[in-house]
């Protein structure tokens, strides 16, 4: 049995023009590193700073101390790479803002302030709670509300609100006894946001005040976000209510999930990384995966020392969960700038700039996993064999996950209305006298349902009457004329038909008079001509006593009846997966009129693909028409025109199935 091979410490010095202020926290004394060069400010233990400066450290903290840029020699540095993104943009120094605005932020950094302000954010999120199949639907209208607000006002939204974000961390700062740095835009996969350097901040000696900087943002986010809740609730207007979710989602959810997560080089990264003092959280938890677990695979002969410590196994773990987090998040990415990129007609220069991305990303892994056949690095007295077979199982571990069938879910969102109502019309031109009955009733075949007004049609008859009387008395005339003067025979011929329209004229008044009593064709329950809804707003009133006096449309329907109290869900999609969803595909829907229960049914029926005429892109798209569980006349006028939410299920597919798809797309310029 093999021992584990010593590693020689490396022959390395500390920079003398480094700068390291002593500081105490609690019962640990630590060292402040400041880098004047480079501006990088990092903290090590005081014991670890003295085994640097005599000599005597561990080769896992000299590897630290020279990635850190500390070392006279730098050989060992990989260079950071530029990537096209994440790119950023200095513009210059915002301290002098920061400064004025600093005696004026009591407001929402004192410390009474601050527990005022918690008290609201926890009220806010309770709120919410309570309300989540309300909130949940609102985010489920989301992309209906961006695609028809104008994409200006949403990128002034979300740059307005980090800003706001970044000007919270340099006014912290100046209230903690440091300085701002520059400000900048930074371009994340070619979005902008705004971002500020606070790297001063690590003067500091207090981790309290270190850490109060880097939340600062997060909780001023998290008072836009609770502000917004309450407004969402309390306000009527639908495009208030979408707007409000919108800063809800941005201050509220975004931040928690990438500012407050410490997976991510945010906010949050830099206060696990100061609790846990690491001067570069990421790559000692990829050094600590290395010790702890590619060296037990690697073997013996692997070129770096085993790590069985706590530390070593949680720093491990968090690299693992980095990993995965990270890369859910780069599809999403992707996912989320393909639906852009295809609303403004531009998805094959997203498809294209996508795929180039992780054509270089899989080009990086191979190059990687060709150094580990070859032995290079810590893999160079590893044995041929273990290193085939651990390049062999990464390749088998990625050919299951591009070939391991997925299920594919597909999210819709639609209206409730009855899809079996028969539409009721009047004659052109009537007048509504009365209404007998009214919306949600339930009405019985030939039941009255309205009466028509007689005046106009009365005064109609009796002038048609007259004209009729003086048609026969023309007529009459010319012919007892055209038996002495046949050249006249003509004209009684034009006086003839005049004589016929005036009583196709009349006739048809009389139906008319016939149709003043407007009856139920079916039974069933009494509809508005079109569905409610709070965000279409289709129907300008849906109360058939408020026509009375009108007069009728003839093109559209007065009202509607529903037999037996059918419902439907409505959902119109694009045309994505129109050959996957069929009649009898299984849909599980939640209607958003206070009701908790979910409704599993299947599709009854699917339209052609068709362009939408309301849309200024006529952007194709489909209907499908799904049935819902009968109910009673209230609580059908309850559900129609109320928005609801499908989930459908799709064939499984696996992710290189897709893949193939969107190039033979791309082949073929259907993108």
């Amino acid at each position: 049995m093999s021992s584990t091979p010593a590693i020689e410490t490396p022959r390395l010095s500390i920079r003398s023009d480094l700068d390291a202020i002593r500081i105490d926290e609690g019962q640990r004394a630590a060292r402040l590193v400041i880098d004047d060069v480079s501006g990088r400010f990092s903290r090590v233990t005081e014991r670890a700073w003295q085994q640097l400066s005599r000599r005597d450290a561990n080769p896992m903290l000299w590897k630290q101390a020279q990635h850190a840029g500390w070392t006279r020699t730098r050989s060992g540095v990989t260079p950071r790479r530029f990537s096209l993104l994440a790119i950023q943009i200095p513009l210059g120094s915002i301290d002098g803002i920061a400064k004025s605005m600093a005696g004026y932020s009591g407001v929402l950094f004192a410390p009474i302030a601050i527990v005022l302000w918690s008290g609201l954010i926890a009220a806010a999120l309770l709120l919410a709670i309570s309300r989540s199949p309300q909130w949940i639907h609102g985010v489920q209208n989301l992309p209906q509300f961006l695609s028809s607000t104008n994409s200006l006002l949403i990128a002034v939204t979300f740059l307005a609100t980090k800003t706001v974000h970044e000007l919270a961390h340099a006014v912290m700062c100046r209230r903690m006894g440091a300085r701002s740095k520059s400000v900048g835009v930074f371009l994340f996969c070619g979005v902008p946001s705004p971002y500020c350097d606070v790297t001063d901040v690590w003067r500091l000696p207090s981790a309290l005040s270190r850490a109060a900087v880097m939340v600062a943002g997060i909780y001023v986010e998290l008072i836009i976000a609770a502000i917004a809740t309450f407004v969402w609730c309390a306000a009527n207007d639908p495009a208030i209510r979408l707007l409000a979710m919108n800063l809800m989602i941005v201050c509220g959810i975004s931040t928690v999930l990438f500012n407050a997560n410490p997976l991510m080089r945010y906010d949050g990264y830099f206060v696990l990384m100061d609790w846990v003092r690491s001067t570069n959280l990421r790559r000692e938890a990829r050094d600590c995966f290395q010790a702890t677990v590619v060296s037990r695979v690697a073997g013996h002969d692997y070129g770096r020392a085993r790590r069985n410590d706590v530390r070593g196994i949680a720093l491990s773990i968090y690299h693992v969960a980095s990993l995965i987090y990270r890369s859910l998040i780069l599809v999403a990415i992707a996912t989320l700038i393909l639906s852009l990129a295809g609303a403004v007609h531009l998805r094959f220069v997203a498809v294209l700039v996508i795929t180039l991305a992780a054509a270089a990303m899989m080009l990086r892994q191979i190059k990687w996993s060709f150094g580990i056949l070859r032995g290079e690095g810590d893999w160079m007295k590893v044995r041929s064999w273990r290193r085939f077979a651990v390049v062999l199982s990464l390749v088998g571990v990625l050919a299951l996950a591009l070939l391991l069938p997925l299920p594919r879910y597909r999210h819709v969102v639609g209206i409730v209305d009855s899809a079996d109502a028969v539409n009721v019309f009047l004659p052109p031109d009537s007048q509504v006298k009365s209404v007998a009955t009214e919306v949600g009733q339930h009405v019985q075949a030939n039941q009255l349902i309205a009466t028509l007004a007689k005046d106009h049609e009365l005064i109609e008859e009796a002038r048609l009457q007259g004209e009729l009387r003086l048609a026969k008395l023309r007529s009459n005339l010319a012919r007892r004329t055209a038996l002495d003067r046949p050249q006249v025979a003509s004209q009684w011929t034009t006086l003839q038909a005049a004589e016929k329209s005036v009583e196709m004229l009349l006739d048809d008044v009389h139906g008319r008079l016939d149709q003043t009593d407007v009856v139920a064709p079916i039974e069933g329950t009494m509809l508005p001509p079109t569905p409610q809804s709070e965000t279409t707003g289709l129907a300008s009133s849906i109360w058939l006593s408020g026509q009375v006096g009108a007069l009728a449309d003839s093109r559209e329907p007065w009202c509607r009846i529903s037999p037996q109290g059918q419902r439907h869900a409505v959902f119109r999609i694009d045309a994505r997966d129109h050959d996957k969803i069929t009649n009898g595909t299984e849909i599980r829907i939640h209607l958003q009129n206070g009701s908790a229960g979910v409704i599993s049914t299947a599709i009854q029926s699917v339209s052609a693909i068709q362009a939408d005429s309301q849309s200024i892109t006529q952007e194709a798209n489909y209907q499908i028409l799904c049935p819902l569980p009968p109910s009673k006349s209230d609580q059908m006028m309850d559900s129609i025109g109320a928005s609801c939410s499908g989930v459908i299920r799709l064939p499984s597919r696996a992710i290189a199935a897709d893949l193939v798809y969107w190039i033979s797309e791309f082949v073929r310029g259907q993108i």
